[in-house]
């Protein structure tokens, strides 16, 4: 069987969130260098302003999606974006705390509607069996603007000073306008466009099957365990070290490139592999690796012992991500698509639960049960995955079993 074309509307998709991962990371994590060196704000409240950009992450990711299926992706993605340009031209002009805390806030809430509207969209332009395939690139991209952009940042001269927020939005704007130029000339399928009658009664409607459909429940819990241990795993390193080794900033900053240089080397890889196994079944194998990985740093002693242990603890990220989405996609009403890619940004607030754990049993204990204490959620992350592909119907088909089966795909794509 012939490979369906794919739109160009995904592969720009695709390449916008490695140019907005590029963007962000030659920015955001200098901005508390910014916030000292600029506006001379002290430690407690930089964190305060940085901190508080989680909470609105959360709540635009799922009203962002959400709203989607009200108004259309392309609207939705287009403001978003057009609120992320704004807000980096904020923080170049910011003189005073006010300006800043509201472009961290618009840039919170801006940014966070890209990644599940992006992956909605997708999911209305592909098919069921090529999804995996192009979730796996949208999570490749992403992590090689991460990888790029913070070396990137420091080899311009751009780490903290207000250019680069200047530098930030003229990049955000010129993908914009390739983004609408190309929406122009191109048929969006009908999940994807603008509900013109029922409007309010479908966006209650996703509100309702959000919040009422069990498998999405399962799903999301089992997502905040494995966010609570992969989402913020340098704040976990970055205790044990700083109190074990003298050396700990420069084993931390190996361990942390050893994972993006991982995720960018093998993700094609694995999505090979990936697409060959059941969603459930690579994501238990995932976690897995997880656990191995975290098991990995409890006995590490030395630099090469944690960059192999991260090693490890990638592979599993690489097998986890992308079937994650494809579960969601999976069980998702088309006229409902983008309110449950949104409803997965609530896992988010596993980047909280996991450095709170750690820090309770690094301070009651130490590091290996730190290490193991946290790394035992990804097992049980797992297991409810296992549980839930039991009973929830469609969540044991491989990706591949899917593009063969015509019944099993989603709305037909308007090319």
């Amino acid at each position: 069987m012939r490979t369906p074309r794919t739109p160009v509307l995904a592969k720009l998709l695709v390449a916008g969130s490695g140019i907005m991962s590029l963007a962000n990371s030659v920015t955001i994590p200098f901005l508390a260098v910014f916030l000292r060196r600029e506006l001379g704000l002290e430690p407690g409240a930089v964190g305060l302003v940085i901190g508080s950009s989680v909470f609105f992450s959360i709540a635009a990711g799922f009203f962002g999606g959400t709203l989607s299926d009200r108004f259309g992706r392309i609207p939705v993605l287009l403001t978003g974006l057009g609120g992320v340009v704004v807000s980096f031209a904020g923080f170049a002009a910011a003189e005073h705390l006010a300006a800043v805390v509201a472009a961290n806030a618009a840039l919170a809430l801006s940014s966070s509607v890209f990644a599940p509207v992006s992956k909605a969209f997708l999911g209305d332009l592909l098919s069921e069996g090529t999804r995996v395939r192009w979730f796996s690139h949208q999570y490749l991209a992403t992590n090689a603007g991460y990888a790029i952009g913070p070396l990137l940042g420091v080899a311009l001269g751009l780490s903290g000073d207000r250019i680069a927020f200047a530098v930030a939005a003229a990049v955000y704007g010129l993908y914009l306008a390739v983004l609408a130029a190309a929406v122009r000339f191109t048929q969006v399928p009908a999940s994807a466009a603008a509900t013109e009658a029922g409007g309010t009664e479908r966006l209650l409607g996703s509100l309702r099957a959000v919040a009422t459909d069990p498998r999405l429940l399962v799903l999301l819990l089992a997502g905040l365990l494995f966010e609570s241990v992969q989402l913020r795993v340098s704040a976990l390193l970055a205790q044990d070290l700083d109190i074990r080794f003298e050396n700990g900033a420069q084993i931390l900053a190996a361990t942390m490139t050893a994972n993006a240089v991982t995720v960018v080397a093998f993700q094609l890889l694995a999505a090979r592999y990936v697409l060959r196994l059941q969603p459930v079944a690579a994501i238990t194998a995932g976690g897995l690796l997880l656990f191995a990985g975290m098991a990995g740093f409890a006995f590490s002693t030395s630099l090469w012992h944690f960059a192999a242990a991260m090693v490890v603890f990638s592979f599993g990220e690489v097998f986890i991500v992308p079937s994650e989405f494809a579960l969601i996609d999976r069980i998702a009403p088309s006229a409902s698509r983008g309110a449950y890619f949104g409803a997965q940004s609530f896992t988010q607030l596993g980047g909280f639960a996991g450095p709170l754990l750690g820090g309770l049993l690094l301070a009651q204990w130490n590091g290996m049960a730190m290490y193991l204490g946290v790394g035992a959620l990804a097992l049980a992350a797992a297991g409810v995955y296992l549980a839930a592909g039991r009973r929830i119907p469609g969540l044991r088909r491989s990706a591949e079993a899917a593009d063969g089966d015509p019944a099993a795909r989603s709305d037909s794509t308007v090319q």
